[in-house]
């Protein structure tokens, strides 16, 4: 069994084509970079998915609140 088809069959058909179309052309594409970087699907799918997504978010988060306390206290500013 190829590696793709071993991470195609961790995934039931969710009844959607387009999921179905979008999920199955990531899964090629997580294969295909962890052959690149020389570690298996399920340990890329960790990497992205547990460390690097949850860190983004929260940078996001944080991002998001730091702008809008700056936008609020340039608006402070300027009405007054």
């Amino acid at each position: 069994m190829s590696e793709y088809e071993r991470a195609l069959s961790t995934m039931g058909d969710s009844g959607i084509t387009w999921i179905d179309i979008i999920f199955r052309w990531c899964v090629v594409l997580l294969v295909d970079v962890a052959e690149l970087l020389g570690i298996s699907y399920e340990a890329l799918n960790v990497y992205l998915f547990v460390f690097l997504l949850p860190i983004a978010l929260l940078c996001s988060g944080l991002m998001n609140i730091y702008l809008f306390k700056r936008f609020r206290d340039e608006v402070g500013k300027t009405s007054v």
